[in-house]
């Protein structure tokens, strides 16, 4: 039988830091990490800041070729990423706030704030794509509070829970940066979600 893993996903223009958890919830184990890119530079990430410079009628030619062109890749390297574990994937979460209408492209590109906001959007929207390709849409988790989170789902103290994060990042090596632990702990709570639902079917 395929291990169990969850996947934690942190997003940027042109890529998402990836991980994989395993293990029983309350003393899981990292089984990789991985570093997905798909734009290599930021003209061809940063899509909608591109588009200000061009024909309306363009930037949206350039924003949907774009995040078609993405998706498949991200879609493409996270199955590979996976296959490399001989893993299943049962659930996945990603470090992201909640999600927000945008305006129209039009009004999009007039606004340097917005433009930020719909790449943000547009990486979240390609990786969690692929995660629901290979059976666990991610479910977003706003950074603040998550560690918060984890602990009450865990009845850990914060002191208690940085100490097993930190045993967590000690024995999977390096990368083990902000990006690394802010996957392990949405990860980690996915586990721990779907534990929780899983119990409450089996009653």
């Amino acid at each position: 039988m395929k291990q169990r893993i969850a996947l934690g996903f942190v997003t940027h223009i042109g890529r998402a830091a990836v991980l994989a958890l395993a293990g029983p919830p309350e003393v899981p184990a990292i089984l990789a990490k991985a570093r997905i890119d798909v734009a290599t530079t930021f003209d061809e990430g940063a899509v909608f800041h591109v588009g200000q410079e061009l024909p309306i009628a363009e930037a949206r030619t350039l924003v949907e070729s774009s995040e078609l062109r993405f998706a498949e890749r991200a879609r493409t390297q996270l199955a590979a990423f996976v296959a490399r574990l001989d893993a299943k994937v049962v659930a996945a979460g990603m470090v992201a706030p909640v999600a927000k209408s945008l305006p129209p492209l039009e009004q999009i590109l007039k606004a340097h704030a917005v433009v930020h906001a719909a790449e943000g959007e547009l990486y979240r929207r390609v990786f969690i794509e692929a995660g629901a390709a290979l059976g666990a849409r991610p479910t977003r988790v706003p950074a603040d509070g998550l560690a918060k989170r984890v602990a009450a789902a865990l009845g850990l103290t914060a002191a208690k829970l940085d100490a097993r994060l930190a045993a967590l990042g000690k024995a999977s090596g390096r990368p083990w940066a902000a990006d690394q632990k802010q996957a392990a702990l949405v990860a980690w709570l996915a586990l721990l979600t779907r534990d929780r639902e899983v119990h409450e079917r089996s009653r």
